[in-house]
């Protein structure tokens, strides 16, 4: 081979390489991983909050179950997204729906191997209850959202809160005061991550008249909205952290306060800036991490004062 073929064919696997990266990618961020890999998350968070040992039957159960959820719904809305996010209108177009149909319900049998090999009935019932109600959500519960205003995000944001409680109840842990108020942490994180969706849709919400909060009260309301609900957020870990509800490891969550506000900026600068809704969907990750760097410190503050008194 001569150094122009070898040029040639290093030049031939680096877009090859390439190529494939961006397919992965598109995979990950529109074909429900994103969202899936979120509630992974949230579940390694509470693991460490509640000192719960998450085992590999739980994490592959609940990654599947929000993968089948927002699947099935970014399929089904393609339409709707054609002017709101066409990016992601395209990628699905690209797909064949056989396939799609056969990775649906190759992971619902999945989850139901699982359940049967590893757990029992009870929380297979419950498990199965949750999914049904995310991917009924398109053909029975959507219509609720031209009458109900803020319908869907509070949907939505209730299914990522029952994680706490699924979670658990696999584990037969009793559901403490503790796990509440993480719920309702993940319930109002969720909502505002909704509602900057609807940012970003307001104008196609408004013209199918759906009752989203942007729609009805406006961009700027909206935005208000969502800087209103990142104070509380924080607010509330540090009182419950104060009044000794929740372990001084969750106040590791306050600086996602300044994550999001970046992000809301971003928004505020450029409702076409698709990064930050990118960034506003990762916001699980960013919760696990700070927990996850919050218990190591944590731990870690014994050995540095007795090497601190030692010198």
């Amino acid at each position: 081979m001569n150094k122009v073929d070898y040029i040639t064919e290093n030049d031939r696997i680096c877009r090859e390489t390439l190529g494939a990266i961006k397919e992965l990618w598109s995979d990950f961020i529109y074909g429900g991983h994103l969202f899936a890999f979120g509630a992974i998350c949230v579940a390694f968070m509470c693991s460490i909050l509640f000192a719960i040992p998450v085992t590999w039957d739980f994490l592959v159960i609940i990654y599947l179950m929000f993968y089948i959820i927002y699947l099935y719904d970014y399929f089904n809305g393609t339409e709707d997204d054609q002017k709101t996010n066409s990016t992601r209108a395209d990628y699905f177009r690209k797909n064949d729906s056989k396939t799609i149909t056969y990775i649906l319900y190759g992971s619902i049998i999945s989850i139901a191997i699982i359940y049967v090999l590893y757990s029992d009935i009870q929380n297979m019932l419950i498990g199965f209850a949750i999914l049904t109600l995310g991917v009924t959500y398109q053909a029975y519960f959507k219509g609720l959202t031209k009458k109900i205003t803020a319908f869907k995000n509070i949907f939505v944001s209730l299914v990522w809160a029952i994680l706490v409680y699924v979670m658990f109840i696999y584990y037969s842990y009793p559901i403490t005061s503790e796990a509440l108020i993480i719920s309702a942490f993940i319930f109002l994180r969720m909502i505002g991550i909704q509602i900057l969706f609807d940012i970003r849709d307001i104008e196609g919400d408004q013209k199918k008249g759906l009752r989203t909060l942007p729609a009805i009260y406006g961009y700027r309301k909206g935005l208000m909205t969502l800087i209103a609900i990142n104070f509380i957020t924080v607010i509330l870990l540090i009182y419950e952290t104060y009044i000794g509800s929740l372990p001084y490891t969750a106040l590791m969550i306050v600086p996602v306060m300044f994550y999001a506000q970046n992000y809301l900026d971003k928004v505020d600068k450029s409702r076409k800036d698709h990064k930050s809704y990118l960034f506003a969907a990762g916001e699980p990750f960013i919760w696990f991490i700070l927990i996850l760097s919050g218990s190591m410190f944590f731990r870690m503050v014994p050995y540095i004062s007795e090497i601190t008194n030692i010198l």
